[in-house]
């Protein structure tokens, strides 16, 4: 969808907060969302060393997720009518350095040329988690809005239960996500109209209670297809103030079957409603090997009667 052409009245000034207001909602969208090449390809390709040792769990048996290695999902975001820029999700496989079998998942977000003259953001959010039980080992995120920067890095110490962010050490809960490996989690779980999906997610050095209420199902027309979909709405707040509230509203689509694609997601703030809407898919390549939570009958019954609310 092209930009609408300003009409004759419009004044330049006008038009350049149009569009930085576009891009403004574009940005906030993808640092609500994320749960959304960055810089430069060289640092964008290079892996850190990972250590994701646990004798308790076997390297043979991973987490059953929808998706495989080399899935890549390419989304159009588009402000009220405007189109703003592209968002990207990937996944690819990697190993740590003692042997595990590893989900690298990565988020990129662009705006698009116009958009750029007045406010460019090139976002890149990338996880690396633990295929044996979904969890996180390590989050990077490197965002570029305009003229802020930032680069961060978080890093779970899962044998010790300990996450670090800056000089921070918190302690971690049995289970816990970052940000975008939350939204994959999420993506894992099965989806019933009228249930809650309940997980810990560390971002920061703290710890938020993530509650993910699927509210209905609609079908959902987008350029990759029309699909039968899943409406999920994310909260990290139980009780929302206003304040929650003027930072605006995330919604999600996922698709009604084994793959479970995130078809659209929808940021509703104060400035107008951002869509990220699917527009291209890549599918993966399955990941070998047993599958099934690397947990306990115990350990399975108490982190259901966490996860699911029914």
């Amino acid at each position: 969808m092209p930009f609408m052409k300003p009409s004759a009245v419009s004044s330049r000034k006008a038009l350049r907060l149009m569009a930085r207001a576009a891009a403004m909602a574009l940005a906030a969208a993808f640092t609500l969302a994320a749960l959304v090449a960055g810089r430069a390809a060289g640092n964008a390709e290079k892996s850190p060393s990972l250590s994701a040792a646990r004798e308790s769990l076997s390297k043979d048996r991973l987490y059953p997720v929808p998706f495989g290695a080399g899935e890549t999902l390419i989304y159009t975001i588009a402000w009220l009518k405007i189109e703003g820029g592209e968002m990207t999700l990937r996944t690819s496989r990697e190993t740590s350095a003692d042997g595990v079998p590893v989900h690298r998942i990565a988020l990129v977000a662009s705006s698009n040329d116009y958009v750029s003259k007045f406010f460019p953001v090139r976002d890149l959010y990338e996880s690396w988690v633990d295929a044996r039980d979904f969890q996180p080992l390590r989050f990077e995120k490197h965002a570029r809005e305009g003229r802020y920067e930032s680069d961060e890095v978080e890093e779970f110490d899962l044998a010790r239960r300990v996450g670090s962010w800056r000089a921070d050490r918190t302690p971690l809960p049995e289970r816990v996500q970052d940000i975008i490996s939350s939204f994959y989690f999420l993506r894992a779980q099965p989806l019933t109209v009228g249930q809650d999906v309940r997980v810990d997610m560390f971002s920061r050095g703290k710890i938020y209670k993530l509650k993910a209420s699927i509210l209905e199902k609609e079908r959902i027309e987008t350029e990759a297809g029309i699909f039968d979909a899943f409406k999920v709405q994310p909260q990290l707040r139980e009780n929302e103030t206003d304040e929650d509230r003027n930072r605006g509203k995330l919604f999600l689509w996922f698709s009604d079957d084994e793959r479970r694609l995130p078809v659209m997601a929808k940021t509703v703030m104060p400035i107008g409603s951002v869509t990220a809407r699917l527009r291209k898919i890549v599918a993966g390549t399955k990941l070998s090997g047993p599958s099934g939570p690397p947990e306990s009958a115990a350990q399975t019954e108490r982190s259901a009667g966490r996860t699911l609310n029914r």
